[in-house]
């Protein structure tokens, strides 16, 4: 019986270790993008053919995008805590996703992180 409940053990493990990751990505980038041109877009550069932002201090977004350990979760804290130069926008948790979501699809712009 021991046996039994050892193999039904593994068999669940190994199934669920083979079962595809559904990692859902948050967020719709053609959205943020539009929302980005609304709010955005007067202190940060927000597309890639853009080489320097409006304000200088302001990073562009290719820019964030491209620096390394730059996650969902570092944008969303950027987005929802105030910081020197930054004005704080009431947007909701989906406007944010959209632009974090926009934000993140420009890795590999080529654009390199300080320049």
């Amino acid at each position: 019986m021991k046996h039994v409940a050892c193999l039904s053990m593994v068999l669940l493990m190994s199934a669920a270790a083979t079962a595809p990751l559904q990692a859902q990505q948050a967020g719709d980038a053609r959205q943020g993008l539009a929302l980005a041109r609304q709010v955005c877009f007067e202190c940060h550069a927000i597309q890639p053919q853009q080489l320097q932002s409006p304000n200088p201090r302001a990073p562009t977004f290719p820019q964030l995008a491209a620096t390394p350990g730059m996650t969902t979760a570092a944008l969303t804290v950027a987005l929802t805590t105030p910081h020197v130069g930054m004005p704080m926008f009431r947007l909701s948790s989906e406007q944010r996703e959209d632009i974090i979501a926009y934000i993140l699809s420009l890795r590999g712009s080529g654009v390199t992180p300080g320049k």
